[in-house]
């Protein structure tokens, strides 16, 4: 100690780095920990057609129409923008109510079911009995005896016909009716005015619907679209990118026209047709990140909150999608509210339907796909009662989507 005596410590200490922060003077502010909340958006063709876009099955099939008039007044080949197919025999031939459902076309034709949902003889199978057993007379009436027709004038010198080639041949059409509808649509996208503006502003107006403040939720979205089209390359929130994944295909790529695969996937020519099967050839983005599981234990991570549907026509050929996305966030037990909006829209006389009957068209669409979905549960009680449990939990709404986005 006798070293130090005389030695001034307080000239010293003041210039001696700290060891210890200085908290006192700090500003910066404790981390804010915000529980997450995820939307899944789901759409489909109506999305479209409300945003001015001809993407109809049935507005194809009327241009194509046109185009097979031009050749058969004798136009130039370049004039003529599509090549016709065994589909263009298959789909008038299914009658008023089914001539512009493509996947229905494809399922009566290839894998169709009866009113118990039992398979029966398909129009493939009753032309391929008539290309095999010709007779020379066709009904015009009877679709297999149009087909047969048109197949015999187009392969005036074919082999004998059997089950394989037929089958090839509906495959090869079909790539080709998907390529048709491909360059269709993208011609439509390109010219349709205000169309890329429109749907920023109808998917601002679902993505803001009944969505909670960032500063309370770390807030996300993906948006699952069952359309070919994507006018808008990046939706982002404030601080997440959004997925979007077009299940189907996009334009410029590969589509698919497809038919449910469910008590079909042991049908080896039916197999080709579904789904399930043409997408496995499509390099589809990861779609896993469209629906985020509910994980036990963890407060802040705990699932998809709300699933909303619009402009999606609810149909059976997509009922196995919504079985898989209802069973990953756990339905029944879990806490995810679905709500599916409605607008009222353009009848075929042309005037603008009721609200209440656009409400209630969608009621009944709702219904047949929730009891649909209860029956896949295997607690059957809770299959019969799902639909009221949701609405008294408060996680069930069928609701008019407003036009609060556009009057800004």
């Amino acid at each position: 100690m006798d070293a130090f005596k005389g030695l001034n410590i307080t000239r010293i200490l003041p210039k001696m780095p700290s060891v210890t922060p200085d908290y006192y003077y700090t500003t910066a502010k404790p981390p804010v920990f915000r529980t997450s909340w995820h939307q899944l958006i789901v759409i489909g063709n109506g999305f479209d057609l409300e945003c001015g876009l001809a993407s109809s099955f049935s507005d194809f099939v009327k241009a194509r129409t046109v185009d097979f008039e031009k050749a058969d007044h004798g136009q130039i080949a370049e004039d003529v923008l599509f090549t016709k197919t065994i589909w263009d025999v298959i789909l008038p031939s299914m009658g008023d109510a089914n001539w512009c459902d493509i996947e229905g076309s494809i399922a009566d034709w290839i894998a169709p079911k009866n009113r118990e949902g039992k398979s029966s003889k398909s129009k493939f199978e009753k032309t391929l009995h008539k290309l095999a057993n010709p007779t020379g007379t066709y009904d015009p009436d009877k679709a297999e005896d149009s087909v047969a027709l048109f197949l015999e004038m187009r392969y005036q010198h074919h082999e004998p016909w059997n089950s394989e080639n037929l089958l090839q041949i509906t495959r090869e059409d079909l790539a080709k009716l998907e390529s048709d509808f491909d360059r269709y649509l993208s011609d439509e996208v390109e010219t349709s005015k205000g169309y890329k503006e429109k749907v920023s502003e109808l998917m601002s107006e679902i993505i803001l619907g009944q969505r909670p403040s960032n500063d309370e939720y770390d807030v996300e979205e993906s948006i699952l679209s069952f359309n070919y089209t994507r006018a808008v390359n990046q939706f982002r929130s404030d601080e997440h990118d959004t997925e979007y994944v077009n299940i189907h295909g996009r334009l410029g790529g590969e589509i698919v026209f497809g038919i449910d695969g469910t008590d079909r996937m042991d049908n080896p020519m039916a197999l080709p047709f579904t789904k399930t099967y043409r997408l496995m050839t499509l390099d589809l983005p990861d779609v896993g990140k469209l629906v985020h599981v509910p994980r036990s234990g963890l407060p802040m991570a705990d699932g998809t909150k709300m699933i909303k549907f619009y402009g999606h026509s609810l149909g059976e050929a997509d009922y196995s999608y919504f079985q898989a996305i209802f069973d990953s966030v756990k339905l029944y037990e879990g806490d995810t509210r679905l709500v599916f909006y409605f607008r009222p829209h353009k009848l075929s006389s042309g005037c603008i339907q009721d609200v209440n009957c656009a409400r209630k068209e969608m009621m009944e669409k709702v219904i047949r796909l929730l009891t649909a979905y209860g029956l896949t549960l295997d607690n059957k009680d809770h299959g019969k009662n799902l639909i009221h449990k949701l609405l008294i939990e408060g996680r069930l709404s069928v609701s008019l989507l407003g036009n609060n986005v556009r009057r800004q």
